[in-house]
C-alpha cells in the first residue's frame, strides 16, 4: 500500500487516472447495487411468475410416470419430464405468452394435444444441441383458466432438469415486458454495438497504425463483449429466431472475448516478458476458439461441453495478466494503471460468478438475477477501464506528437524569423522531384551592416524579422521561404509558379522601397537576388542549382558595390 502511495506521489498523471477510474468506477458499482436491489424487490413481473404452481412429472425410459418429481434428483438419460402450467382466466384482452427457460434440452409446449411450440431434432441435431434457450410460446385465449404442458426430454449429458422460473407474460410475440427490468441494458447494448461495430469499420479502412490496430483490438472486444451480453440476457431474439444460432453467438463471444483483448495488451507493450506473454495468450485463445467451433461442428463436443476449459484459461491468464500488470508499480503508464484496476476489480466478480457455476447445483431467480447482474456489471467495468485506457494512450500519443511536431518545428526553423532555417532548407530539397521543374530564388539583403552599426543588432534582427514578414505576404502559399544564414534567404517555387518569378522579384523590391525612411531602416532598402530554374531534362542537383543561383546574385551585388562604398569591402562570393 506505502508503495502504490509513493508511486502515486510521485507520478501526477497516474494519479488522475486513478481518481477519475475511482470515482466511475464507484458509480458504476452502484448501478450495481441499486439494479441488484431492483431485481430482487422489483414484483413487477413477478406477480406473473407461475413457478410455484406447476407440478413436475417424470416420464422413465420404460413408460412409467412418477408424479410430483423434485427436480434437483438426478434421472437417467432419456427421461422425460412433464411440467404442467396452471393459466389463470384472464379477463383482459392481452395476448399472454408462456415464457421458461431450457438448457440443453428437447421441449414440446402443447395444450389439449395441441402443439404451440417446440425444439427438437428437426432444428438442431442431437450432437449439436447446447447451452441454455429462452423459451415464448404465444397462448390462446382459449387456454387461459386451463393447464399448458411443457415436456423436455433429458439428454444423456444432461442427467439433472435445468427447472428455472416460468411465468405467463403478456407480450405481442416480443419479449418486451420480459425485458422491461433490463431496458437500460436493452439499450445501452444496442448503442454500444452500433458504436464498436461503426468504429471498426471506419478503422478498417485505415492506414494500419500502431494507433488503428490498437482501435479494431478494442472495437473487436468490445462487439464480442457486447453480443456475449445481449445473447445472456436473451436479447438477440428481436432479430434472430434460431435458438441455436442465439447459442452459437453467445458461446462463440464468449471464446473469442478474451484473444483481442490480449492482443491490445501486447500492442501496447513495447518489449519485454510482458509482450511475449500477451503475445502467446492471445493466440492461445484464438485456437482455443478454433477448435472449439472445430469439435462443435463435427458432433464430438459441444461448446458447452469445452466451457470449463475456457473458465480455466480465462482464470489462469487474469492471475498471469494481474501479476505482470502488478510489478513494477514504478514504470507504470497512465493506460496500465487503469487497465489494472479494471482487471482486479472485475476478476473478483468473474471469479464468483464462475465458482458459482460449478458448485451451485439449484438456481432460484434471485440468484440467476443476481449472478446475472454482478457478471454484466463487472464486465462493464472492465470494458469501461479497457476503453479508458486505450482513450489515455491516444491523448499520450497525441501529446507525443505534439512534441515531436515542436522538436521538428524547432529544428527546422529559423528561431528569429520563423521561416526554414538552413537544415530545413534542405530537407525540403531532399524531398523535391528531380522530375519536375521547379525554381530557386535566392535573395541578399543589401544594408544589413549598416543598420547594425548605426542602430544595434537589434535594430538588425528587426529588420530582418520584417523582411521575413514581407516575404511571407508576397509569396504563394505552395512556394517555401528561408533564411539560410546572415542576410541570406532562398525562395522555392514550385512548377506551377515558375512564371511568377519575375513579377515576384519585382514585388519584394517595391515593398522593400517602401521601407525607405522608416526609423531604424537602410537608408536604400534593397537586395540582390539570383535564382536558377530546373530543368528535368540536365541532371543538376540542389547544391548545383544554389550555385548558379549564388553566381547570379553575386553579379547583381557587385554592381551594387559599386554605388555603395560601404559594402565595397566585403566579400560576398560563396566558397565552392
Amino acid at each position: 500500500m506505502m508503495e502504490l502511495k509513493k508511486w502515486l506521489q510521485s507520478q501526477g498523471e497516474n494519479k488522475r487516472a486513478f481518481y477519475i477510474f475511482t470515482v466511475l468506477s464507484l458509480v458504476l458499482c452502484f448501478f450495481l447495487i441499486v439494479n441488484a436491489c431492483y431485481v430482487i424487490y422489483s414484483t413487477r413481473y413477478n406477480e406473473y411468475k407461475v413457478t410455484q404452481n406447476a407440478t413436475i412429472d417424470l416420464v422413465k425410459p420404460d413408460g412409467t410416470i412418477q408424479k410430483n418429481i423434485n427436480p434437483r434428483f438426478s434421472y437417467p438419460g432419456g427421461s422425460r419430464i412433464r411440467i404442467h402450467v396452471p393459466v389463470s382466466l384472464h379477463s383482459d384482452k392481452k395476448q399472454y405468452t408462456l415464457a421458461f427457460t431450457a438448457a440443453r434440452v428437447y421441449y414440446q409446449v402443447s395444450w389439449n394435444g395441441q402443439i404451440l411450440s417446440y425444439y427438437d431434432e428437426s432444428r438442431i441435431s442431437r450432437n449439436h444441441n447446447f447451452g441454455a434457450v429462452i423459451c415464448m410460446a404465444e397462448l390462446p385465449a382459449s387456454t387461459y383458466g386451463s393447464t399448458i404442458t411443457i415436456e423436455e426430454e433429458l439428454l444423456s449429458s444432461t442427467s439433472i432438469p435445468y427447472i428455472g422460473d416460468i411465468f405467463v407474460i403478456p407480450t405481442r410475440k416480443s419479449y418486451t415486458y420480459y425485458l422491461q427490468r433490463e431496458g437500460f441494458f436493452f439499450i445501452l447494448y444496442h448503442a454500444l454495438l452500433t458504436l464498436s461495430l461503426s468504429a471498426f469499420l471506419v478503422l478498417l479502412f485505415l492506414k494500419k497504425s500502431l494507433l488503428v490496430k490498437k482501435g479494431l483490438a478494442i472495437s473487436l472486444f468490445l462487439t464480442s463483449f457486447i453480443l456475449w451480453c445481449l445473447c445472456y440476457h436473451h436479447m438477440t431474439a428481436f432479430w434472430i429466431d434460431s435458438p441455436y444460432i442465439n447459442s452459437l453467438l453467445e458461446y462463440g463471444s464468449l471464446y473469442f472475448l478474451p484473444a483481442p483483448f490480449l492482443y491490445f495488451l501486447f500492442l501496447s507493450e513495447k518489449e519485454g516478458k510482458r509482450r511475449t506473454l500477451y503475445h502467446h495468450l492471445s493466440l492461445w485463445f484464438v485456437l482455443l476458439f478454433a477448435a472449439a467451433f472445430l469439435l462443435q461442428a463435427g458432433g464430438l463436443y459441444t461448446l458447452d461441453d469445452m466451457l470449463p476449459l475456457l473458465h480455466i484459461s480465462i482464470i489462469l491468464s487474469g492471475i498471469l495478466v494481474c501479476w505482470y500488470q502488478l510489478h513494477p508499480l514504478g514504470k507504470e503508464k497512465t493506460w496500465q494503471v487503469v487497465m489494472r484496476w479494471g482487471i482486479l476489480l472485475s476478476s473478483g466478480a468473474a471469479a464468483l460468478d464462475t465458482a458459482q457455476y460449478y458448485i451451485t447445483s439449484g438456481h432460484s431467480i434471485i440468484h440467476i438475477y443476481v449472478m446475472q447482474a454482478l457478471s454484466t456489471w463487472a464486465l462493464l467495468v472492465f470494458v469501461f477501464s479497457v476503453i479508458l485506457s486505450y482513450v489515455f494512450q491516444i491523448l499520450a500519443q497525441a501529446e507525443e506528437a505534439q512534441e515531436k511536431k515542436a522538436a521538428l518545428h524547432l529544428a527546422y526553423h529559423d528561431a528569429l524569423t520563423g521561416l526554414y532555417n538552413h537544415a530545413g532548407i534542405f530537407h525540403i530539397a531532399k524531398s523535391l522531384d528531380s522530375r519536375k521543374s521547379y525554381t530557386l530564388l535566392f535573395m541578399d539583403l543589401n544594408g544589413l551592416k549598416e543598420v547594425n552599426d548605426r542602430y544595434g543588432h537589434e535594430a538588425g534582427d528587426f529588420f530582418l524579422c520584417h523582411m521575413a514578414k514581407i516575404l511571407s505576404s508576397v509569396t504563394p502559399s505552395s512556394a517555401f521561404c528561408g533564411r539560410l544564414g546572415g542576410d541570406e534567404f532562398i525562395i522555392l517555387l514550385p512548377p506551377h509558379e515558375a512564371d511568377s518569378l519575375f513579377p515576384l522579384i519585382k514585388t519584394i523590391r517595391k515593398k522593400m522601397q517602401e521601407l525607405k525612411g522608416l526609423p531604424h531602416m537602410p537608408k536604400d532598402p534593397s537586395a540582390s537576388f539570383g535564382w536558377s530554374i530546373h530543368d528535368p531534362s540536365q541532371p543538376l542537383s540542389f547544391d548545383d542549382h544554389l550555385n548558379e543561383a549564388d553566381d547570379r546574385m553575386y553579379e547583381e551585388k557587385e554592381k551594387y558595390k559599386l554605388t555603395h562604398p560601404a559594402e565595397a569591402g566585403r566579400n560576398f562570393k560563396r566558397e565552392k
